[in-house]
């Protein structure tokens, strides 16, 4: 009773998060827009980089299996309530993104940006990875080529939404290292959320989960430097107008918060005493996460054109605590259906 009574109160909380965000759309579509656009990428990294995560746990099992596998297979099952999330970004496209608004564009562009083909591709995105979240937990037996399938299928089409949701905001700017870059954000926060809602594992895995996350970090790190010295070296407008948009008062002491926020826990996780510590390792990874949620901002709120910032970061900040409440929320039933269709399988295979 007491654990259904705080999740309802979390749900409640976050309910109105969101109200809040959505009315101020009253106040200025764009920048309340765009800020919800930015939470709702953040917040739905969590379900979305669990389904990659299961999949790579199938094909390499080990103790980081033992350890996270029972909350990032629970986190899949919050796919469709992160669908909803975007709810609002596929109603309100004409306010967020240029080319919904009339903005000319070229032949392939004009084809491909369009309202209702984004729509259709957010929305088999989502169907996608729901298909492969049951048929992971439902055909444990089959798991291993559903996997690689699924690795393939969720790369290759996640860089599509990389484009679809942060890289459209500029149709002008192109870079083809972005997709791998956002999923790597996403695997990360997926990886963070895992570890902060795991029990505590057997003291021999404790330093496994402290290895995970600092090797996430370290992969996201490498790809967003990466991304920046290519097309910075290249030195062609689109790239170097689209960071210099993110790079003006605010916005670089903004970029500065990530990079500590990060740099913070790699460096804890580098003693012995930080990665054997499984209270500590669930600590280090909520910096992280505050570290992505202001990244997500970074790359959404500049966009091609500025919004109002006394009206977007606001928006933001409601938005990422009213959809991350509800998902919380929502997580312990997830959990206990994730034991229910475990269970069924097993005894499903055994017969």
């Amino acid at each position: 009773m007491a654990a259904s009574a705080h999740a309802r109160t979390l749900g409640i909380a976050g309910a109105a998060c969101c109200l809040l965000t959505l009315a101020a759309v009253l106040l200025d579509p764009a920048a309340a827009l765009r800020g919800w656009l930015a939470a709702a990428a953040f917040c739905t990294g969590a379900p979305i980089g669990a389904v990659l995560l299961v999949m790579m746990m199938r094909l390499i099992p080990g103790a980081w299996a033992g350890a996270l596998m029972p909350a990032a297979e629970a986190l899949t099952l919050l796919l469709p309530l992160a669908a909803l999330a975007l709810l609002p970004v596929l109603a309100g496209l004409g306010a967020i993104y240029p080319w919904a608004d009339g903005a000319p564009l070229n032949g392939f562009q004009a084809g491909y940006l369009t309202p209702w083909f984004f729509t259709l591709r957010t929305i088999a995105w989502f169907a996608a990875l729901t298909g492969l979240a049951v048929l992971l937990l439902a055909r444990r037996r089959a798991s291993a080529p559903i996997a690689c399938a699924g690795l393939v299928i969720c790369i290759l089409f996640g860089a599509v939404i990389a484009v679809d949701w942060v890289l459209s905001l500029d149709p002008s700017f192109h870079a083809s290292g972005f997709g791998l870059y956002w999923l790597s954000v996403q695997m990360t926060v997926a990886l963070a959320t895992a570890i902060i809602l795991a029990p505590d594992p057997p003291p021999d895995r404790r330093p496994v989960l402290a290895g995970l996350l600092l090797t996430a970090i370290l992969l996201w790190a490498y790809l967003a430097f990466m991304q920046y010295v290519i097309l910075w070296s290249g030195n062609l407008p689109p790239g170097v107008r689209w960071y210099d948009s993110r790079s003006g008062p605010g916005w670089a002491e903004l970029l500065w918060a990530v990079a500590l926020l990060h740099l913070a826990p790699t460096l804890l996780l580098m003693l012995p005493w930080m990665r054997e510590s499984a209270r500590a390792v669930r600590w280090l990874a909520t910096p992280v996460l505050l570290g992505k949620a202001l990244e997500c901002a970074w790359l959404v709120l500049p966009g091609s054109a500025p919004v109002d910032i006394r009206i977007g970061g606001p928006a933001f900040a409601l938005a990422a605590a009213g959809i991350g409440l509800l998902l919380r929320a929502t997580y312990p039933a997830a959990a206990a259906w994730h034991g229910r269709i475990g269970r069924e399988a097993r005894t499903g295979e055994a017969s």
